[in-house]
């Protein structure tokens, strides 16, 4: 064991899982302190103490954390997957050929800024990716209409009255929100990606007033809450992360995962390195983001539902029956464990969406942050506390 400080590595709880932890700390020869911060108040930590952590598993972070200078570019030459990387951006959308925005800004240009064309340095080393909807029970069905297809207006739908959770993020919430909203009233907004002030406000006061009139039975920030609002608080419908949609087929939860007719919100989530790690605790840190590449981890992912931004890496940590369903969109061949081993896909199911290609070419927006990302904020903030 290296006799250095532990090595911090920070991100979501859904991105560290138990075994990602326990394996890590196994395998590596140096300790490793690892920090599950969900939600906002995590990432304005980042944002503004850099030498509180050395890894950061980010998510849709990448403009804020770089142009506060928060992270240090990532030597290529140091990492054991750069042959991949470069190949993926010649490929322009990596492996899938639907993950075009994970190279937008993967590399450090000359004059310092973020872009596509292949240099040395990369502002982060990509990990996973996948699409959120929302899940709904089955009994749910009962009450469609014949024919009647996923909309993301159901979130908004008097039909569901009292029994609807939305996720609290107001990154991942406005966007989902906004979808909502387009597809209930008829609208049609020219960037939901990217709302202007009046249509920000336009969704939160949407948002606020069904939530004033019961509309919403709550709102979660870690998959685990979403779980429990399913088992104890009388939800028939949310926004979903997959490990959450995992974790209640595990418990015998009837939960289908939506395909909406408007798209699902694409993301990626990607490793950085912290702008004050130096000396043995960097050397630590790389051999960290190497072993996350070493495909173990990325099997893990996947079986939570999370894609590996090179599944080439993975594919011999997987049986061919979990491949099959979590990759090809094949039914199950068997009962699949989850990453602790707990079974949470049944015989026969059929993963909604299909195979990895068509799940992701329906990302209609990907998470990020709106120009108007301080209004979001203090907006959503009111929606929360109405």
């Amino acid at each position: 064991m290296r006799r250095i400080p532990p090595l911090r590595v920070v991100g979501r709880s859904e991105l560290l899982p138990a075994p990602i932890r326990e394996k890590a700390m196994q395998e590596l020869d140096f300790p490793i302190q690892f920090e599950l911060v969900d939600g906002i108040e995590g990432l304005q930590r980042v944002v503004t103490r850099p030498e509180s952590f050395d890894v950061y598993l980010q998510w849709h972070t990448i403009d804020l954390i770089w142009t506060a200078r928060s992270i240090q570019p990532i030597d290529m030459a140091r990492l054991n997957i750069s042959a991949e990387i470069i190949a993926a951006t010649q490929s322009q959308a990596g492996a899938s050929k639907v993950i075009d925005t994970v190279f937008d800004k993967l590399f450090m240009q000359p004059d310092g800024q973020l872009g596509r064309n292949a240099t040395q340095w990369l502002s982060m080393l990509p990990m996973v990716h996948g699409v959120d909807s929302f899940g709904y029970l089955e009994k749910i069905q009962e009450a469609l209409s014949p024919g009647e297809v996923a909309s993301w207006g159901w979130l908004l739908d008097p039909r569901w009255a009292g029994q609807v959770a939305l996720v609290g993020d107001p990154v991942l919430g406005i966007i989902e929100g906004a979808m909502a909203v387009e597809a209930a009233r008829g609208r049609s907004f020219a960037d939901v990606g990217n709302l202007s002030v009046s249509e920000v406000d336009e969704v939160v006061d949407t948002l606020i007033h069904k939530k004033k009139i019961g509309h919403f039975k709550g709102v979660w920030l870690q998959a685990d809450d979403a779980v429990r609002l399913v088992q104890r608080g009388g939800v028939k419908m949310q926004t979903i992360f997959s490990p959450a949609a995992a974790t209640l087929r595990g418990l015998g939860v009837p939960i289908v995962i939506s395909t909406p007719a408007e798209g699902c919100r694409g993301w990626h989530s990607d490793l950085c390195l912290s702008a004050a790690t130096t000396g043995d605790t960097l050397d630590a840190a790389y051999d960290f983001l190497n072993w996350c590449q070493n495909g173990w981890a990325g099997a893990c992912f996947a079986r939570q539902g999370y894609y590996a931004t090179f599944p080439d890496r993975i594919r011999a940590h997987l049986s061919r029956d979990e491949w099959d369903y979590w990759y090809g969109g094949i039914r199950a061949a068997r009962a699949l464990p989850d990453p602790e081993g707990k079974i949470c896909v049944p015989k026969d199911h059929r993963r909604e969406g299909g195979s990895h290609r068509e799940r992701m070419s329906r990302a209609r927006v990907w998470n990020t942050f709106m120009d108007e990302h301080t209004h979001v904020v203090r907006r959503w903030r009111e929606f929360l506390e109405a």
